[in-house]
């Protein structure tokens, strides 16, 4: 059986190509846009996405780590007098605007972060930058994706955020912001370039000893006993970030839309194409049941030669994607494809070629034995 519909699919090459192209052309697309719209929501988790184990300390009015509203300073001296706090580390991330020398300019957000932890802003950071230059004047770092954007920069190259003037001490790797970039400087330049007041901050990072006591207890202490802040760890503050996006923008809209003409315009070209395959072999299923062969063998027989389709047209597309995911590495547009995006394309893979598959199958199944003396 497995070696009549290894025949089949092999027999007309040209067949062969224009199914396996349209699998691979709707599953690279496919690939791509999942691969876009889950980088778009790791990126929209700002800040959040990088301190996942840590307590956050917000405004309680606040929904998303994209947009933090100010809390009051004396919060932190409350949360550093509670039991099983371990330290309490201040953050700042203010709106601005960086011009390079030649005069590119790029949105950014500002991140204040205070010495000498300086906790709160990128988890990685390119060879030579030391976070401790952040105490000289004017010192920013920026992400290393950032620096073509503001005409090739290099370290030590002044610029200016706000139209006050700083310089590059540095570079950040893999903070990679949504809609705009990050600068990253110390707790008081920040508010010095954002005009923001000494008595506000805009979140608290908290580490716990939970030796002393649990998180839960900690947390619960945190929401009952000081306002108006909440706390919740930094993933839960993730995945409410990317669930406000989800719900206030037409962004899934969008990308199901474009999930949906790839799968169609797959599922054309295949469907088509397997079909007059079928249709130039007709001759050779309608002797199959002539001498006996029933209809369940006639399926079966379409369902590997749709399974042997599936399985080149995901080997081929899949290729294809880890070169665009190799070409990618470490810029700004990074591809990656984690479990659920894979079983995704598995999925649509196996649809396109299974149901084109049954369409065929109608064709056959209809015919009667007696059908192949007049053909």
């Amino acid at each position: 059986m497995w070696h009549s519909a290894f025949r089949f699919v092999t027999y007309d090459r040209s067949n062969l190509l224009g199914i396996l192209a349209g699998i691979v052309v709707s599953v690279v697309m496919i690939g791509l846009e999942l691969s876009t719209f889950n980088g778009m929501l790791s990126n929209v988790q700002g800040l959040a996405r990088q301190y996942p184990d840590y307590v956050w300390v917000v405004n309680a009015k606040t929904q998303s780590a994209q947009q933090l509203l100010n809390v009051d300073v004396r919060v932190g001296r409350e949360l550093a007098s509670l039991p099983g706090v371990r330290a309490v580390h201040p953050l700042v991330l203010v709106a601005g605007s960086g011009k390079s020398p030649a005069g590119a300019k790029l949105s950014m957000q500002l991140i204040g972060i205070q010495a000498p932890d300086y906790l709160g802003a990128a988890r990685q950071y390119a060879a030579g930058t030391n976070l401790n230059d952040l105490i000289n004047e004017g010192a920013v770092i920026v992400n290393q994706t950032d620096v073509p954007k503001l005409n090739g920069i290099r370290v030590g190259d002044h610029f200016t955020i706000n139209d006050q003037r700083v310089y590059l001490s540095g570079l950040s790797v893999g903070l990679a912001g949504f809609g705009s970039s990050y600068a990253i400087t110390t707790l008081e330049r920040a508010r010095q370039l954002s005009g923001l007041s000494l008595h506000f901050v805009s979140a608290y990072l908290v580490s716990l000893d939970t030796t002393q006591t649990p998180r839960a207890e900690v947390l619960r202490r945190i929401n009952a006993e000081i306002g108006p802040v909440r706390a919740l760890t930094g993933r839960q503050l993730g995945t409410e970030t990317a669930r406000y996006m989800l719900t206030t923008s037409n962004v899934v809209a969008s990308f199901l839309l474009m999930v949906v003409f790839s799968v169609v315009g797959g599922f054309a070209i295949v469907a088509l194409t397997l079909y007059s395959s079928v249709n130039d072999r007709i001759r050779d299923y309608g002797t199959i049941k002539a001498i006996g062969g029933g209809n369940g063998l006639i399926r079966r027989l379409i369902l590997l030669q749709a399974l042997f389709y599936a399985t080149g047209g995901f080997v081929v597309a899949g290729g294809l994607l880890l070169l665009m995911k190799a070409a990618t590495a470490g810029g700004e547009m990074e591809m990656t494809f984690p479990a659920w995006v894979v079983g995704a394309l598995v999925g649509v893979t196996l649809f396109i070629s299974l149901v084109s598959s049954l369409i065929a199958m109608r064709r056959i199944t209809k015919l009667e034995p007696v059908q192949i003396f007049r053909m």
